[in-house]
């Protein structure tokens, strides 16, 4: 039985246990709350909550890669989890899961796409308590080892931007775990607007060449600046969505041309599969003295 209260009262009890664990819970954590047996079998019959395994029930409507995860006996991990907490990720990056605790065994499934299985023998934090995806700071631990390290960087900065952790705080995780996360933490700035936007910049970087992120010109602020006057301005999917954004983007443009700025705008697909001619053009117009004021 429910503890001595309102039906609307244990329906947000019930909730908040889910709401825990983005949906699910176990029988042992609805017992300790105070259901009993019946109550639990009378959810289950009248499809408020699933079972997804024996000891796992989770809401109907459970995001179905999480539900796939907890069934191989694992958490949503990697580009996985760090996608439901909203930080940028390459698109089609697959289904990463880790399992729920060190040393336990995978139930592979055989669905498509075939899961990417992470360990964790030294986490970032402790979170074996998670049912359905793992941490955000083992998500990016994941991701550092996981992921090109432009991607990992992007991700990286997503979560800054994000407010899921600071630069400051990811600095003294990198302090202490070396290696890939310590690199994508050294690259790791928190202002990009967009995760195009750190790929772009970390690139340039590599190509020795140096940009400015965030620079607000005639008050608005533009993605990267290559000395004093290249702009570089990336699209992600919203943009090519809004119409409106769309047409506040081409006026901003304009607008930037007008004050003598040379501006180029890329998108997803060019920075992620065509980078090799993205880095080119810019390169072509730096020779051509674009990145200077002129005279």
């Amino acid at each position: 039985m429910w503890p001595i209260g309102s039906g609307h009262a244990r329906r947000m009890r019930l909730f908040d246990i889910l709401d825990r664990n983005h949906g699910f819970t176990t029988r042992e954590d609805l017992r300790r709350a105070g259901l009993s047996q019946h109550a639990i079998r009378k959810l289950l019959e009248s499809g408020r909550l699933v079972a997804f395994t024996r000891d796992v029930l989770g809401r109907p409507n459970a995001n179905p890669a999480f539900g796939r995860a907890v069934q191989m006996n694992s958490r949503a991990a990697c580009v996985t989890a760090a996608h439901a907490y909203g930080v940028w990720v390459l698109e089609d990056s697959g289904f990463h899961v880790v399992t729920r605790s060190p040393g336990g065994k995978f139930r592979l499934d055989g669905r498509f796409p075939v899961a990417t299985r992470h360990w964790t023998p030294e986490p970032v934090e402790p979170d074996r308590q998670l049912l359905a995806v793992e941490s955000i700071r083992n998500s990016l631990a994941h991701i550092a080892r996981c992921q090109p390290l432009d991607a990992a960087v992007a991700s990286f900065d997503s979560a800054v931007r994000l407010g899921l952790l600071s630069l400051e705080e990811a600095q003294r995780l990198a302090s202490r775990h070396r290696g890939r996360f310590a690199e994508a933490v050294a690259l790791t700035t928190g202002l990009a607007d967009s995760g195009l936007e750190s790929l772009t910049r970390v690139r340039l970087g590599w190509a020795g060449i140096p940009c400015r992120e965030q620079v607000v010109i005639d008050g608005h602020p533009v993605d990267l600046l290559i000395g004093e006057r290249l702009v570089i301005q990336l699209d992600g999917k919203q943009h090519l969505e809004d119409p409106v954004q769309l047409a506040r983007d081409r006026v901003q443009d304009r607008r930037l041309q007008q004050m003598g700025y040379t501006v180029l705008r890329f998108g997803y697909a060019e920075v992620v599969f065509g980078w090799d001619a993205v880095l080119a053009q810019i390169e072509a117009l730096l020779a051509g003295g674009a990145d200077r004021n002129r005279a």
